[in-house]
């Protein structure tokens, strides 16, 4: 970890190279300088959450962003196929919160960039705001994916998940059909779908993709999760207990075998 004297030693050494004769290292010295506007410039930022408990929130002083990617503007500016600094700004972007800008800058990134490693390296941004949770950002940048990588099934897929999180199941269905009809063996994709009819209470359909999904998983852990998952459709949705517990007994944990265990507030009759 850089320490302030040394993010001040380091700043030194990039400007030496901001005008350099050569070219390389002049794109390199924006990237170190956009590396080192951020050193030492994080802080805490508190907000009341939904339930009114204070939450602490990490993030960076906006000034030393508004540096970060002066830099690495200029430094796309100068080498607009250097795809490290597309990436860098769509981080620091990210990192920041400042959504808006990054959905406008993957746009741009998408426009100007087209080498081998995209959509793939786009992909991975979708995945990042998935894990904090950010939906809606995660299916805007996925739109703008779409937009420059038409018939991508990973990219329609995620934009069909994403949308069935947010319970726009009609919409996400007909994104997962057409990722599912792009890529038929990709058991991700047409679990989602199943996951999608499910949640629409389309039960003819979400039994029938279920279905196909597990035949499509190889690893048995990951067959024992998602059989786990399906013997609660068959329990509550299909009605089977009978079936649901034999699905239950051969995948599920004993606490998660609800269907195995008598009904509550049954009767007895006697004679």
């Amino acid at each position: 970890m850089l320490n302030l004297k040394d993010a001040k030693d380091a700043r030194t050494l990039c400007e030496r190279f901001v005008d350099s004769k050569m070219f390389a290292e002049q794109v390199e010295a924006q990237k170190c300088l956009a590396n080192v506007a951020l050193i030492g410039a994080d802080t805490v930022r508190i907000e009341k959450g939904d339930n009114g408990d204070a939450v602490l929130f990490s993030e960076y002083i906006p000034e030393a962003i508004d540096e970060s990617l002066s830099h690495l503007n200029r430094g796309l500016q100068l080498a607009p196929q250097d795809l490290t600094i597309h990436q860098g700004r769509l981080h620091v972007l990210e990192i920041s919160r400042r959504y808006d800008e990054m959905t406008k800058a993957l746009d741009e990134s998408c426009k100007v960039y087209r080498g081998k490693e995209v959509p793939d390296a786009w992909l991975v941004y979708a995945a990042e705001l998935s894990n904090s949770q950010q939906y809606e950002v995660a299916l805007k940048i996925s739109m703008v994916m779409d937009k420059y990588y038409p018939n991508n099934s990973d990219i329609i897929g995620n934009i069909g998940a994403f949308l069935d999180i947010l319970r726009r199941d009609e919409e996400a269905i007909l994104y997962l059909k057409k990722a599912v009809e792009l890529a038929p063996t990709d058991g991700i994709n047409v679990w989602d779908l199943a996951r999608a009819y499910d949640y629409a209470n389309q039960i003819e359909p979400a039994d029938q993709w279920y279905q196909k999904a597990l035949s499509l998983l190889k690893d048995p852990e990951k067959y024992r999760q998602a059989a786990c998952l399906y013997a609660e459709f068959v329990e509550k949705k299909l009605q089977n207990r009978p079936r649901a517990c034999e699905l239950q007994k051969m995948n599920c944990e004993s606490e998660k075998q609800t269907a195995c265990q008598p009904l509550e507030n049954s009767t007895v009759k006697t004679k």
